[in-house]
């Protein structure tokens, strides 16, 4: 078998490397070519063979602990997506399934639960949720040639399709995200500024921080202090001492709301902060922080059916109408949008296969993934998802917002931001 995957080593050095010295004007390794084969599967034949009646997509997530809410709502969001499908006839008479797993937002289960969708539940497709699960699983999955489709991850070493030719990620690159914040913040402070940087200390975390640091070399931007974000009111109260005039928060879903209520509760008003865009539900994560988190800036993609600003609009009415008609209760949820943008995705996919050389298959799924372009109607208009042979792009342009905690609603503070330029 040809060594076309990283082992653990190799992948904790591209890890140790992008923390040290890799820079986020960097372009995504090569695809090879850009072509996806069976040669070096396990099985090939298995990568091969043409799916019909049901294709199950196996979904490992953590539907208990701290992050179940969120996670529950992308995977409710992905399949009241598939729902619709399947009442149109499924994708070319074949019906689509979600096989769902918890596993707690603990990599190692995350790695039992996808040998066991692969191995006992034969899934066609694999999805799950964070950097550290993604990491745990990717050489079996890779090894297995079963496709794991937008996984919820932001870590640049999984857009190298040479070494990891069956994964997708679907989160921008955090390189490419913290570079769209730090884009913010020169225009804000023309001269530089110094800026006080909260940590999550999990994978995710660490990758939002790597891609900062990143993107502020050559800048006049400085981190003035940093702190681990596991106790958000020792956190605030340590950032707080630097007199820094921005506060970027390179966290997951978990840290966003609580370090907003340490920040109201501290008396510290930094004059901006910015959230990472993992951070984007107004109702859940920054209402109940009232007035501390007004003027919060963050970075998106996704249309939010429940702003005023998309009444009008035709996706959006499409998209309430389908959720209501198969019972959708949390439609207005923006991390439900996030799982039915996915479920789009995975479906133009399936469907653009099932028309290809190699038909609804493993492999044509994946050469599919691999040049995929879509702008999925649920995505601002200007944003659309790519990938190229060369490039494992994805999502590259956002358009920049702020809370506005009196109207309760996010704010457009701009235009679309498109980062593709870094990748040139």
């Amino acid at each position: 078998m040809k060594p076309r995957y990283l082992t653990a080593l190799g992948l904790s050095a591209v890890l140790l490397l992008a923390g040290c010295g890799s820079s986020g004007d960097e372009e995504p390794q090569a695809a090879g070519g850009g072509v996806v084969t069976a040669d070096d599967c396990a099985d090939p034949a298995a990568a091969k063979e043409k799916i019909t009646g049901t294709l199950k997509v196996g979904w490992s997530g953590a539907t208990s602990g701290p992050l179940a809410q969120a996670v529950g709502l992308v995977i409710e969001g992905m399949r009241t997506r598939f729902a619709v499908a399947n009442a149109a006839g499924g994708v070319n008479g074949v019906k689509l399934e979600m096989v769902v797993k918890d596993d707690a937002f603990n990599p190692e289960k995350a790695k039992t639960n996808v040998n066991e969708m692969i191995q006992k539940d034969k899934v066609h497709v694999l999805e799950t949720f964070g950097s550290g699960q993604l990491n745990a699983v990717a050489d079996d999955q890779n090894e297995a040639c079963v496709p794991l489709l937008f996984g919820q991850a932001s870590v640049p070493a999984y857009r190298d399709a040479k070494n990891f030719p069956w994964t997708t990620e679907y989160l921008p690159s955090s390189d490419i995200e913290m570079a769209a914040i730090v884009e913010q913040i020169k225009k804000k402070y023309p001269n530089g500024t110094e800026v006080a940087l909260a940590v999550n200390q999990t994978e995710s975390g660490q990758g939002y921080a790597t891609g900062f640091k990143n993107a502020i070399k050559g800048t006049n931007i400085k981190i003035a202090k940093e702190a681990p974000s596991t106790d958000p009111n020792a956190a605030i109260t340590t950032l707080k001492t630097s007199n820094a005039k921005v506060l970027v928060n390179a966290v997951i879903t978990g840290d966003c709301l609580p370090l907003t209520q340490a920040l109201g509760r501290s008396g510290w008003k930094p004059e901006a902060v910015f959230q990472p865009a993992n951070c984007v539900d107004g109702k859940m994560l920054y209402e109940p922080a009232g007035a501390a988190a007004d003027g919060q800036q963050i970075m998106v993609w996704l249309k939010d059916p429940g702003n005023p600003l998309y009444a009008g609009d035709a996706a959006v009415k499409q998209y309430l109408a389908d959720t209501a008609k198969h019972g959708n209760k949390h439609a207005l949820n923006n991390y439900t949008v996030n799982g039915w943008a996915i479920g789009d995705l995975m479906i133009d996919a399936f469907t653009k296969a099932a028309q290809s050389p190699d038909g609804l298959s493993k492999l044509g799924i994946m050469k599919v993934a691999r040049t995929q372009s879509y702008q999925p109607p649920m995505f601002i208009d200007g944003v659309k998802w790519t990938m190229t042979p060369a490039q494992s792009l994805g999502i590259v342009s956002f358009r920049p917002f702020a809370w506005n905690a009196g109207k309760k609603v996010f704010e457009p503070t701009g235009d679309v931001i498109d980062m593709s330029s870094r990748y040139k």
